[in-house]
C-alpha cells in the first residue's frame, strides 16, 4: 500500500512538473513574439513588481522603464525570435529558465541573425509564476570574412610584443591569410573586416594594425572586451 501511495504521489509530481515546463515554453515564447510587434500584455501579466531584466549590453532595466521602451519594430525592419533548449531547474517557490533565443531579422532588407543565452528566474504566486528577473547574453560566433585589399597584409607579419618585457604575440602570412598567436605552433586565422582590421578566430575582440609610412604595422591594438591592449612591433618575423 505505501509502495502505491508513493508511486503515485512520484507519478503526479512529473506529470505536473512536465506540465509546468510545457506552461513556461509556451510562456517564454509569448513573451519573444511579442518584443518584435511591442505588445506589453504579455509581458505586463507575467512580470513581477520588483522585474529587472540585465541585457546583452549590460544594462539593469527594471519593470516600467522595460515596458516603457517595449515599442514596435520601426518601418523597414522585421523579425522573430524562436525558444529553443528550454530548461526548467524547478524548486518549491522558484523556479531557474534557462533557453537559447534563436533570433532573426531583416534591416532593410538586409538579412541578419544572431543568438542569445537568456536566464530567467520565476517565483510562484500561488497557482501561478511571475518572472522576477531576466538575464542575456550573445552568444558570440565568428564574423563572416569581408572581402578587402590584401596587398600591405606582408606588412603587417612580425613579432609584436607588451612592453617592456610582457608576452610576445607573432603574425605570420600564409597562402594568402594572416594568422597569429602567442604560440607559433598554435596559431589562429585573422578574420578580415577591414584591410587592417579583424577578429581572431573563436576570440572576443577587434585586433586593429596601426601602420607606418613605410607600409608595416608599427603596433596591434588588440580591444579585448572594449578595453585596448597594445601590442608594439619587435622585429619583423
Amino acid at each position: 500500500m505505501t509502495a502505491m501511495l508513493l508511486l503515485g504521489a512520484t507519478t503526479a509530481r512529473a506529470a505536473e512538473s512536465a506540465a509546468n515546463v510545457r506552461w513556461f515554453q509556451t510562456t517564454e515564447q509569448s513573451l519573444m513574439d511579442a518584443i518584435a510587434t511591442g505588445n506589453r500584455q504579455p509581458w505586463d501579466r507575467i512580470m513581477d513588481s520588483g522585474f529587472v531584466i540585465t541585457t546583452e549590453e549590460g544594462q539593469i532595466i527594471g519593470r516600467e522603464q522595460f515596458l516603457k521602451d517595449l515599442r514596435p519594430l520601426p518601418p523597414g525592419l522585421t523579425g522573430s525570435i524562436t525558444v529553443r533548449d528550454l530548461t526548467v531547474q524547478e524548486f518549491p517557490t522558484f523556479a531557474v529558465l534557462r533557453y537559447l533565443a534563436d533570433e532573426w531579422e531583416t534591416v532593410l532588407a538586409q538579412r541578419l541573425t544572431t543568438q542569445y543565452r537568456v536566464t530567467d528566474t520565476f517565483r510562484k504566486n500561488g497557482s501561478t509564476w511571475k518572472i522576477v528577473a531576466s538575464h542575456v547574453a550573445v552568444v558570440t560566433t565568428d564574423p563572416p570574412a569581408q572581402q578587402v585589399a590584401s596587398d600591405g597584409w606582408p606588412g603587417l607579419a612580425g613579432t609584436y610584443q607588451i612592453l617592456p618585457d610582457g608576452w610576445t604575440f607573432h603574425v605570420v602570412l600564409r597562402d594568402g591569410q594572416l594568422f597569429g598567436g602567442r604560440d607559433p605552433a598554435k596559431l589562429k586565422r585573422f578574420i578580415p573586416l577591414t584591410p587592417d582590421a579583424f577578429v581572431l578566430q573563436g576570440s572576443l575582440g577587434e585586433w586593429l594594425f596601426v601602420v607606418g609610412p613605410d607600409g608595416k604595422a608599427m603596433r596591434i591594438v588588440d580591444f579585448r572586451k572594449f578595453e585596448p591592449l597594445v601590442w608594439t612591433r619587435v622585429t619583423d618575423r
